[in-house]
C-alpha cells in the first residue's frame, strides 16, 4: 500500500527558470509512473543576483588574449607547467631525478664526444645535493621532465666552466660556485613561469565562471541571510498547491536536492515545522551545516556526547549520496529519533552515463525512484 499524500519538490542552487525546474519534476513524476502528484516549489527568483559580477573580478596580467572578449583560455599544459605531476614525488626522488640527468650529461656513453673529467661528475653531484635544499620552487616540483632538464642545465654549466682545462689543476670550489649560482637562477625562472601561468589560468577561470559562482555560492550566501523569506515562500506554495492544512495538520512528503534539501530539513525541524510523512534528500549538505553552524529550531547542537535528536515533525528520512558528489553528505551517523531509529543513507552507484561531477545526476538515477517508493509507502513503523 502506498501513501497518496502530495509530494513537494524543492530545487537546489543555480535555478532561475521555473519552467526548467517544473520540467525536471515532471520527468521524475513520470519515472515514478505517476504514483504521486508532484508539485514544484520554486524559490530561484529569491536567490543571488548575477548583475555586474564581472566588476568584482581582478584584471588579468596583461596577457594578449582577453577572456571578456570571448578569446579561448590558455592551454591546459601552460597552466600547470609540470610543477604538479599526476604522482607526487618524495624529496629524495626529486633530487635523484636531477642528479641522474646531470650524471648522464657529465658521463655520457663513449660514442658521445663531450664528457667531463673523471673527478668532475662526483664534484657536481655533491654540489647539487648541497645546494638543492635552498631552492624554493624546484624542490616541490613533481614533473620528471622538468627536473631532468634542470639536471642537464646544471651539468652543461659545469662543463662550460671546466672547458679545455678540465684535466689541469683546478680550484676545488669552482664547480660548487657554478652550481650555487646557476641553480637559484633556474629556480627563479621556474617560479616566475608558474606564477605567470597560474595567474593567467585563475584569471580566466574566475571571469569565465563568474556567473556560475554567483549562482551557486551566491545562493548559499543569500539563503544564510534571507532563509526565512525563502522558507516562507515554500510554505505559501505548499498551502497553494496542497491546501491550507498541508504541512500543518496534515503531513506532506518532501523531496529536496542540494540547498533544496537544506531548506526542506530546516522547514521540517524548525520551531513552527512543516510536518512531513516522508522526506527524500539527495546531494544534501544539511548534516555538515548543522555541525558548522547549528540549525536551531527543535535541534540541539552536536556536543560530542551522542547523536542529535530529530523531532517527530520529521518522519521517514531517506538521504541519497553519490561517491563522486563532493556536496553530498550522510546523516545516519549524526542524527537519531527518540526511539533510537536513524535516517536512512542510500549510496547511489555511478552509471556509465554519469559525468565525473555528479551533483545533479540523482534526478535521472533509477535508485531515486525506488527510494521514493520505499520512503513514501505507508509503513507499519519508522
Amino acid at each position: 500500500m502506498s501513501d497518496d499524500r502530495p509530494v513537494i519538490v524543492i530545487h537546489g542552487i543555480a535555478n532561475r527558470d521555473p519552467q526548467v525546474v517544473a520540467g525536471r519534476v515532471a520527468e521524475l513524476s513520470a519515472a515514478a509512473l505517476g504514483r504521486w502528484t508532484m508539485h514544484s516549489a520554486y524559490w530561484g527568483d529569491l536567490g543571488s543576483s548575477t548583475l555586474g559580477v564581472e566588476l568584482a573580478m581582478p584584471p588579468g596580467p596583461g596577457q594578449p588574449w582577453d577572456v571578456r572578449d570571448g578569446a579561448p583560455p590558455p592551454a591546459a599544459d601552460d597552466a600547470g607547467l609540470g610543477l604538479a605531476g599526476p604522482v607526487p614525488l618524495t624529496p629524495a626522488q626529486r633530487l635523484e631525478l636531477v642528479r641522474a640527468r646531470a650524471r648522464q650529461t657529465l658521463d655520457p656513453p663513449p660514442v658521445e664526444s663531450r664528457g667531463a673529467p673523471p673527478d668532475v661528475t662526483d664534484e657536481v653531484l655533491d654540489a647539487i645535493a648541497q645546494e638543492w635544499p635552498r631552492t624554493r620552487w624546484l624542490r616541490h616540483a613533481d614533473d620528471p621532465a622538468l627536473l631532468a632538464e634542470v639536471g642537464a642545465a646544471l651539468a652543461g654549466a659545469a662543463l662550460d666552466a671546466v672547458g679545455d682545462a678540465g684535466h689541469e689543476v683546478r680550484d676545488p670550489g669552482a664547480l660548487r660556485r657554478v652550481i650555487r649560482r646557476r641553480l637559484p637562477e633556474l629556480d627563479r625562472v621556474a617560479g616566475a613561469a608558474v606564477g605567470a601561468a597560474g595567474e593567467r589560468f585563475y584569471t580566466w577561470a574566475r571571469i569565465a565562471r563568474a556567473r556560475y559562482v554567483a549562482l551557486t555560492l551566491g545562493d548559499v550566501l543569500v539563503y544564510q541571510r534571507h532563509g526565512e523569506r525563502i522558507r516562507a515562500r515554500i510554505r505559501e506554495q505548499i498551502a497553494a498547491l496542497a491546501g491550507e492544512r498541508a504541512g500543518r495538520e496534515e503531513p506532506v512528503h518532501l523531496i529536496g536536492h542540494s540547498l533544496g534539501a537544506v531548506i526542506a530539513l530546516d522547514l521540517a525541524t524548525g520551531e513552527d515545522p512543516v510536518r512531513t510523512a516522508g522526506l527524500v534528500t539527495f546531494g544534501c549538505q544539511w548534516p555538515l551545516f548543522h555541525l558548522f553552524d547549528p540549525r536551531g529550531g527543535q535541534l540541539a547542537p552536536y556536543d560530542g556526547s551522542g547523536p542529535v535528536l530529530l523531532p517527530d515533525s520529521l518522519d521517514r528520512w531517506s538521504n541519497l549520496w553519490h561517491p563522486l558528489d563532493p556536496l553530498g553528505f550522510v546523516a545516519s551517523r549524526l542524527f537519531r529519533w527518540a526511539d533510537g531509529s536513524m535516517p536512512r543513507d542510500v549510496r547511489v552507484e555511478h552509471l556509465l552515463s554519469d559525468q565525473l561531477y555528479t551533483h545533479s545526476a540523482y534526478w535521472t538515477n533509477p535508485r531515486l525512484v525506488s527510494v521514493l517508493h520505499e520512503t513514501f509507502a505507508e509503513p507499519e513503523s519508522r
